[in-house]
């Protein structure tokens, strides 16, 4: 009977100790952190899939000059976001301007997503001018 009684209490434990460790390593999204002001990139060429960081960190209207090389038939596409926020997706062919308004809850990002080097093409990203009103 102690036995039985031994195994159960046993058997308790490590059910409970590995309903704990789950619980302790499970992955948590990470919270948005604050937003440092920086900076401000005038101009930016991104060569290859990346980021461009800009950390305004207020509420504003802000006028992005981009421009893109095209290649297999397609422009690179760009992605302006805040924080967890999209604020414009698009295709970028030849110049395009690009307005958006921030809040300043986060920072502001150009990303760059599709970049095909195929030669003698290569689709690229540049920004080309950053206005903050």
């Amino acid at each position: 009977m102690r036995w039985a009684l031994g195994v159960l209490a046993f058997a308790l434990g490590l059910g409970a100790g590995l309903w704990g460790l789950e619980g302790g390593l499970a992955p948590k999204p990470l919270p948005l952190g604050g937003c440092r002001p920086g900076p401000l990139p005038e101009r930016a060429d991104l060569y290859a899939n990346g980021v461009v960081e800009i950390p305004l960190c207020r509420e504003a209207e802000v006028v992005l000059r981009l421009e893109g090389t095209p290649a297999k038939g397609e422009g690179p596409w760009a992605v302006v976001a805040e924080g967890d926020r999209v604020l414009w997706q698009g295709e970028v062919v030849g110049l395009k301007e690009v307005r958006v308004r921030t809040t300043g809850r986060g920072v502001l990002v150009l990303a760059f997503l599709n970049d095909l080097y195929a030669p003698p093409e290569d689709r690229n990203l540049f920004l080309r001018g950053l206005k903050v009103r």
